[in-house]
Protein backbone atom coordinates (compact mmCIF):
# COMPACT_ATOMS: atom_id res chain seq x y z
CA UNK A 1 0.00 0.00 0.00
CA UNK A 2 0.92 3.29 -0.63
CA UNK A 3 1.67 6.22 1.68
CA UNK A 4 -1.15 7.92 2.24
CA UNK A 5 -2.51 10.72 4.56
CA UNK A 6 -5.85 10.46 6.04
CA UNK A 7 -7.51 13.82 6.55
CA UNK A 8 -10.17 14.33 9.13
CA UNK A 9 -12.57 16.84 8.44
CA UNK A 10 -13.20 18.84 11.87
CA UNK A 11 -15.46 22.27 12.40
CA UNK A 12 -13.65 23.94 15.13
CA UNK A 13 -15.90 26.91 17.14
CA UNK A 14 -12.79 28.40 18.29
CA UNK A 15 -11.69 31.83 16.78
CA UNK A 16 -8.35 30.81 17.71
CA UNK A 17 -8.28 27.98 15.56
CA UNK A 18 -8.60 27.76 11.61
CA UNK A 19 -11.82 27.91 9.79
CA UNK A 20 -10.56 24.08 9.17
CA UNK A 21 -8.39 21.57 11.19
CA UNK A 22 -6.84 19.32 8.95
CA UNK A 23 -5.86 16.08 11.24
CA UNK A 24 -2.95 14.49 9.15
CA UNK A 25 -2.53 10.57 10.11
CA UNK A 26 0.33 9.33 7.76
CA UNK A 27 0.14 5.44 7.10
CA UNK A 28 3.73 4.55 6.24
CA UNK A 29 5.13 1.70 5.89
CA UNK A 30 2.50 -0.40 6.61
CA UNK A 31 2.60 -2.41 3.09
CA UNK A 32 -0.15 -4.95 2.27
CA UNK A 33 -1.07 -7.56 5.36
CA UNK A 34 0.08 -10.93 4.80
CA UNK A 35 -2.95 -12.84 3.51
CA UNK A 36 -4.61 -14.59 6.19
CA UNK A 37 -7.44 -17.32 6.33
CA UNK A 38 -11.04 -15.24 7.02
CA UNK A 39 -12.52 -15.27 10.28
CA UNK A 40 -15.62 -14.42 11.61
CA UNK A 41 -16.64 -11.00 13.09
CA UNK A 42 -16.69 -11.96 16.41
CA UNK A 43 -13.03 -13.00 16.21
CA UNK A 44 -12.18 -9.86 13.98
CA UNK A 45 -13.33 -7.91 17.23
CA UNK A 46 -11.52 -10.17 19.63
CA UNK A 47 -8.48 -9.97 17.30
CA UNK A 48 -8.63 -6.14 16.71
CA UNK A 49 -8.80 -5.56 20.36
CA UNK A 50 -5.57 -7.84 21.13
CA UNK A 51 -3.71 -6.35 18.73
CA UNK A 52 -4.20 -2.56 19.66
CA UNK A 53 -2.89 -3.76 23.32
CA UNK A 54 -0.16 -5.94 21.99
CA UNK A 55 1.83 -3.55 19.09
CA UNK A 56 -0.17 -0.20 20.07
CA UNK A 57 -0.24 -0.19 23.72
CA UNK A 58 -3.88 1.12 23.72
CA UNK A 59 -7.06 -0.38 25.41
CA UNK A 60 -10.16 -0.40 23.06
CA UNK A 61 -13.34 -0.96 23.99
CA UNK A 62 -15.68 -1.89 21.13
CA UNK A 63 -19.37 -2.61 20.51
CA UNK A 64 -21.39 -3.54 17.58
CA UNK A 65 -24.57 -2.90 17.18
CA UNK A 66 -26.67 -3.34 13.91
CA UNK A 67 -24.01 -2.88 11.11
CA UNK A 68 -22.37 -0.48 13.05
CA UNK A 69 -18.94 -1.33 14.54
CA UNK A 70 -18.38 1.18 17.30
CA UNK A 71 -14.76 1.85 19.18
CA UNK A 72 -13.91 3.79 22.19
CA UNK A 73 -10.39 4.95 23.45
CA UNK A 74 -10.36 7.01 26.50
CA UNK A 75 -7.34 8.76 27.02
CA UNK A 76 -5.21 10.61 29.98
CA UNK A 77 -3.50 13.22 27.87
CA UNK A 78 -4.48 15.84 25.87
CA UNK A 79 -5.73 15.75 22.31
CA UNK A 80 -5.54 19.48 21.57
CA UNK A 81 -2.68 21.96 22.11
CA UNK A 82 -0.88 25.20 20.19
CA UNK A 83 0.94 25.07 17.92
CA UNK A 84 2.86 28.75 16.41
CA UNK A 85 1.42 29.77 13.01
CA UNK A 86 3.53 28.65 10.21
CA UNK A 87 3.12 31.57 7.21
CA UNK A 88 1.44 30.39 4.06
CA UNK A 89 2.76 31.70 0.82
CA UNK A 90 -0.13 33.80 -1.03
CA UNK A 91 -2.25 32.24 -3.92
CA UNK A 92 -1.86 33.45 -7.00
CA UNK A 93 -5.47 33.30 -7.77
CA UNK A 94 -6.95 34.18 -4.41
CA UNK A 95 -8.94 36.96 -5.70
CA UNK A 96 -10.41 35.40 -8.12
CA UNK A 97 -11.52 32.50 -6.23
CA UNK A 98 -14.41 34.43 -3.79
CA UNK A 99 -15.13 32.43 -0.40
CA UNK A 100 -18.21 31.60 1.08
CA UNK A 101 -19.35 31.70 4.33
CA UNK A 102 -21.75 28.67 5.39
CA UNK A 103 -23.25 30.05 8.67
CA UNK A 104 -25.85 27.09 9.01
CA UNK A 105 -26.25 23.46 7.20
CA UNK A 106 -28.00 20.95 8.73
CA UNK A 107 -30.10 17.87 6.81
CA UNK A 108 -32.17 15.10 8.02
CA UNK A 109 -33.70 12.26 6.36
CA UNK A 110 -37.59 11.12 6.90
CA UNK A 111 -39.98 9.12 5.10
CA UNK A 112 -37.85 8.93 2.11
CA UNK A 113 -37.25 12.29 2.15
CA UNK A 114 -33.52 14.49 2.21
CA UNK A 115 -34.33 17.66 3.89
CA UNK A 116 -31.41 20.44 3.97
CA UNK A 117 -31.39 23.76 5.09
CA UNK A 118 -28.62 26.42 4.72
CA UNK A 119 -27.82 29.91 5.34
CA UNK A 120 -24.98 30.81 2.57
CA UNK A 121 -23.29 34.31 2.45
CA UNK A 122 -20.24 35.98 0.60
CA UNK A 123 -17.37 35.95 2.67
CA UNK A 124 -16.49 39.61 3.38
CA UNK A 125 -13.71 41.20 3.51
CA UNK A 126 -12.17 42.32 6.76
CA UNK A 127 -8.70 42.15 8.55
CA UNK A 128 -8.72 39.74 11.29
CA UNK A 129 -6.45 39.71 14.28
CA UNK A 130 -3.71 37.47 13.77
CA UNK A 131 -2.58 36.06 17.09
CA UNK A 132 0.06 33.98 15.96
CA UNK A 133 -0.62 30.32 16.57
CA UNK A 134 -3.61 28.12 16.42
CA UNK A 135 -4.89 24.97 17.91
CA UNK A 136 -3.59 21.46 16.64
CA UNK A 137 -3.87 17.28 17.42
CA UNK A 138 -0.75 16.61 19.64
CA UNK A 139 1.56 13.84 18.19
CA UNK A 140 0.15 10.83 20.76
CA UNK A 141 -3.21 12.10 19.85
CA UNK A 142 -2.18 11.56 16.14
CA UNK A 143 -0.08 8.20 17.41
CA UNK A 144 -3.18 6.45 18.48
CA UNK A 145 -5.39 7.47 16.02
CA UNK A 146 -3.25 6.24 13.10
CA UNK A 147 -2.93 3.22 15.02
CA UNK A 148 -6.98 2.38 15.51
CA UNK A 149 -6.85 2.99 11.58
CA UNK A 150 -3.88 0.83 10.84
CA UNK A 151 -5.78 -1.94 13.31
CA UNK A 152 -9.20 -1.40 11.49
CA UNK A 153 -7.43 -2.12 7.68
CA UNK A 154 -5.41 -4.69 8.30
CA UNK A 155 -8.11 -7.21 10.86
CA UNK A 156 -11.41 -6.34 9.02
CA UNK A 157 -9.92 -6.53 5.82
CA UNK A 158 -10.12 -10.95 6.19
CA UNK A 159 -13.50 -10.24 8.08
CA UNK A 160 -16.74 -12.32 7.14
CA UNK A 161 -19.68 -12.63 8.48
CA UNK A 162 -20.79 -16.33 9.52
CA UNK A 163 -23.99 -17.86 10.76
CA UNK A 164 -26.62 -14.79 12.21
CA UNK A 165 -23.32 -12.17 12.45
CA UNK A 166 -23.73 -9.00 10.15
CA UNK A 167 -20.63 -7.53 8.23
CA UNK A 168 -19.73 -4.17 9.80
CA UNK A 169 -20.29 -1.44 7.28
CA UNK A 170 -19.84 1.60 9.24
CA UNK A 171 -16.93 2.20 12.04
CA UNK A 172 -17.15 5.00 14.66
CA UNK A 173 -14.33 5.72 16.40
CA UNK A 174 -14.65 7.69 19.50
CA UNK A 175 -11.25 9.39 21.38
CA UNK A 176 -11.73 10.71 24.38
CA UNK A 177 -9.87 12.95 26.79
CA UNK A 178 -11.38 12.01 30.32
CA UNK A 179 -9.06 14.39 31.78
CA UNK A 180 -10.40 17.54 30.49
CA UNK A 181 -14.08 16.29 29.15
CA UNK A 182 -12.97 16.61 24.97
CA UNK A 183 -13.52 14.12 22.24
CA UNK A 184 -13.18 13.63 19.27
CA UNK A 185 -15.85 11.20 16.76
CA UNK A 186 -14.51 10.11 13.28
CA UNK A 187 -17.32 7.90 10.92
CA UNK A 188 -16.88 5.99 7.86
CA UNK A 189 -18.17 3.75 5.18
CA UNK A 190 -15.55 0.95 5.91
CA UNK A 191 -15.58 0.30 1.86
CA UNK A 192 -14.64 4.13 1.39
CA UNK A 193 -11.90 3.09 3.85
CA UNK A 194 -10.41 0.28 2.58
CA UNK A 195 -10.91 1.83 -0.91
CA UNK A 196 -9.01 4.59 0.43
CA UNK A 197 -6.21 2.49 1.88
CA UNK A 198 -5.59 0.94 -1.38
CA UNK A 199 -4.82 4.37 -3.13
CA UNK A 200 -8.57 3.87 -5.18
CA UNK A 201 -10.40 6.78 -3.57
CA UNK A 202 -7.88 10.25 -3.96
CA UNK A 203 -7.22 12.10 -0.70
CA UNK A 204 -9.71 15.07 -1.50
CA UNK A 205 -12.48 12.71 -1.97
CA UNK A 206 -12.02 10.64 0.74
CA UNK A 207 -12.11 13.50 3.01
CA UNK A 208 -15.69 14.56 1.92
CA UNK A 209 -16.51 11.43 2.77
CA UNK A 210 -15.08 11.35 6.57
CA UNK A 211 -17.43 12.56 8.66
CA UNK A 212 -15.38 14.42 11.69
CA UNK A 213 -16.96 15.86 14.73
CA UNK A 214 -15.48 17.15 18.38
CA UNK A 215 -17.38 18.02 21.27
CA UNK A 216 -16.85 18.59 25.16
CA UNK A 217 -19.37 17.91 28.34
CA UNK A 218 -18.47 17.15 31.66
CA UNK A 219 -20.12 13.81 31.68
CA UNK A 220 -17.21 12.53 29.54
CA UNK A 221 -14.36 13.45 32.37
CA UNK A 222 -13.30 10.16 34.15
CA UNK A 223 -15.79 7.80 31.47
CA UNK A 224 -12.87 5.25 30.86
CA UNK A 225 -15.72 2.50 29.52
CA UNK A 226 -17.76 4.95 27.19
CA UNK A 227 -20.85 5.20 29.15
CA UNK A 228 -21.69 8.17 27.95
CA UNK A 229 -22.08 7.27 24.61
CA UNK A 230 -25.14 6.78 22.72
CA UNK A 231 -24.59 3.57 20.87
CA UNK A 232 -26.70 3.71 18.11
CA UNK A 233 -26.89 2.03 14.29
CA UNK A 234 -25.89 3.85 11.51
CA UNK A 235 -27.99 3.95 8.39
CA UNK A 236 -26.94 4.62 4.64
CA UNK A 237 -29.44 7.36 4.10
CA UNK A 238 -28.68 8.94 7.70
CA UNK A 239 -24.51 8.71 6.48
CA UNK A 240 -25.70 10.48 3.20
CA UNK A 241 -27.01 13.00 5.24
CA UNK A 242 -24.41 13.84 7.47
CA UNK A 243 -22.02 13.66 4.09
CA UNK A 244 -23.87 15.49 2.39
CA UNK A 245 -23.57 18.70 5.10
CA UNK A 246 -20.32 17.76 5.22
CA UNK A 247 -19.65 18.37 1.30
CA UNK A 248 -21.29 21.51 1.58
CA UNK A 249 -19.26 23.17 4.26
CA UNK A 250 -16.31 21.90 1.96
CA UNK A 251 -17.25 23.07 -1.69
CA UNK A 252 -18.14 26.47 0.20
CA UNK A 253 -15.84 27.31 2.32
CA UNK A 254 -12.58 25.13 1.47
CA UNK A 255 -12.36 24.70 -2.23
CA UNK A 256 -11.76 27.11 -5.05
CA UNK A 257 -14.93 26.55 -6.01
CA UNK A 258 -16.02 29.87 -8.35
CA UNK A 259 -20.04 29.43 -9.38
CA UNK A 260 -20.44 31.09 -13.08
CA UNK A 261 -23.98 32.17 -11.56
CA UNK A 262 -24.33 32.82 -8.28
CA UNK A 263 -27.01 30.24 -8.44
CA UNK A 264 -26.01 27.99 -4.72
CA UNK A 265 -29.18 26.31 -4.59
CA UNK A 266 -28.34 24.69 -7.72
CA UNK A 267 -25.22 23.68 -6.34
CA UNK A 268 -26.61 22.22 -3.52
CA UNK A 269 -28.64 20.07 -5.39
CA UNK A 270 -25.97 19.06 -7.83
CA UNK A 271 -23.83 17.54 -4.14
CA UNK A 272 -27.45 15.58 -3.36
CA UNK A 273 -27.38 13.99 -6.70
CA UNK A 274 -23.74 13.31 -7.38
CA UNK A 275 -23.79 11.84 -3.67
CA UNK A 276 -25.88 9.38 -4.20
CA UNK A 277 -24.82 8.33 -7.54
CA UNK A 278 -21.61 7.67 -5.81
CA UNK A 279 -23.28 5.02 -3.52
CA UNK A 280 -25.98 4.16 -5.90
CA UNK A 281 -28.33 4.93 -2.96
CA UNK A 282 -32.11 5.04 -4.96
CA UNK A 283 -33.85 4.24 -1.48
CA UNK A 284 -35.72 7.86 -1.49
CA UNK A 285 -38.60 9.64 -3.33
CA UNK A 286 -37.61 12.93 -2.94
CA UNK A 287 -34.83 16.29 -2.42
CA UNK A 288 -36.14 19.62 -0.02
CA UNK A 289 -34.20 22.65 0.26
CA UNK A 290 -34.41 25.57 2.31
CA UNK A 291 -32.37 28.77 1.52
CA UNK A 292 -32.91 30.46 4.65
CA UNK A 293 -30.94 33.74 3.60
CA UNK A 294 -33.48 34.00 0.17
CA UNK A 295 -36.65 31.83 1.89
CA UNK A 296 -36.78 30.08 -0.93
CA UNK A 297 -37.96 26.60 -0.78
CA UNK A 298 -37.61 23.82 -3.18
CA UNK A 299 -38.77 20.10 -3.82
CA UNK A 300 -37.42 17.57 -5.90
CA UNK A 301 -38.33 14.38 -7.41
CA UNK A 302 -35.57 11.61 -7.58
CA UNK A 303 -35.85 11.52 -11.03
CA UNK A 304 -35.07 14.97 -11.64
CA UNK A 305 -31.55 14.70 -9.72
CA UNK A 306 -30.39 13.10 -13.01
CA UNK A 307 -30.14 16.87 -14.63
CA UNK A 308 -27.95 17.91 -11.32
CA UNK A 309 -24.15 17.70 -10.40
CA UNK A 310 -20.88 16.83 -12.27
CA UNK A 311 -22.35 13.57 -12.55
CA UNK A 312 -24.71 14.08 -14.96
CA UNK A 313 -25.06 12.35 -18.41
CA UNK A 314 -23.33 15.03 -21.12
CA UNK A 315 -25.68 16.30 -23.39
CA UNK A 316 -25.56 15.49 -26.82
CA UNK A 317 -25.98 18.22 -29.21
CA UNK A 318 -28.93 17.04 -31.70
CA UNK A 319 -28.75 16.87 -35.46
CA UNK A 320 -32.16 17.49 -37.78
CA UNK A 321 -31.58 15.08 -40.49
CA UNK A 322 -33.00 16.23 -43.89
CA UNK A 323 -34.10 13.30 -46.34
CA UNK A 324 -34.24 13.63 -49.51
CA UNK A 325 -34.51 11.39 -52.71
CA UNK A 326 -32.49 12.36 -55.90
CA UNK A 327 -32.76 9.80 -58.89
CA UNK A 328 -34.59 7.26 -56.55
CA UNK A 329 -31.65 7.27 -54.18
CA UNK A 330 -31.96 8.69 -50.38
CA UNK A 331 -29.47 11.96 -49.37
CA UNK A 332 -28.83 12.75 -45.71
CA UNK A 333 -27.91 16.49 -45.07
CA UNK A 334 -27.40 17.10 -40.94
CA UNK A 335 -27.52 20.22 -39.34
CA UNK A 336 -27.34 21.13 -35.98
CA UNK A 337 -30.50 20.75 -33.46
CA UNK A 338 -31.32 24.08 -32.14
CA UNK A 339 -33.91 24.81 -29.03
CA UNK A 340 -36.54 25.81 -31.44
CA UNK A 341 -36.14 23.30 -34.28
CA UNK A 342 -35.94 20.58 -31.27
CA UNK A 343 -39.26 21.52 -29.87
CA UNK A 344 -40.72 21.90 -33.82
CA UNK A 345 -39.86 18.62 -34.45
CA UNK A 346 -40.83 17.05 -30.85
CA UNK A 347 -44.57 18.60 -31.70
CA UNK A 348 -44.54 17.12 -35.26
CA UNK A 349 -43.55 13.94 -34.02
CA UNK A 350 -46.12 13.69 -31.49
CA UNK A 351 -48.48 14.25 -34.43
Amino acid sequence: MKNSTLNALLWPSSKLCSALVLAAFLLSGCGHPEKKPQFSVTEAQKIFEDKCIKDFGIHVRTRQIGQTFWIYLPLKTPIFDYEVQKEKPPTPDAKENPKYVVNFADGKFNNGIFSFEYDITEKKKSKEEDYGFNSSYTDSYVKNQNNIFTAIYEVFLNAKAKGSEINPKFFVVVITDIKKGIETRSTFYLKDFMRFMSGDIPNDEYMKRFLGDRKGSPSFIGDETGSHIKYTDMTMSGFLTKQIVNRIHFKFQYSDFTPKEPDLDKTIIGIVADTTKYYKFDDFTNVRLNNLRLNKKYLFDKAQLVNFGEEKPKENDGKLIHISFKDGKPEFNEEELSDQKSSNADEKTSQ
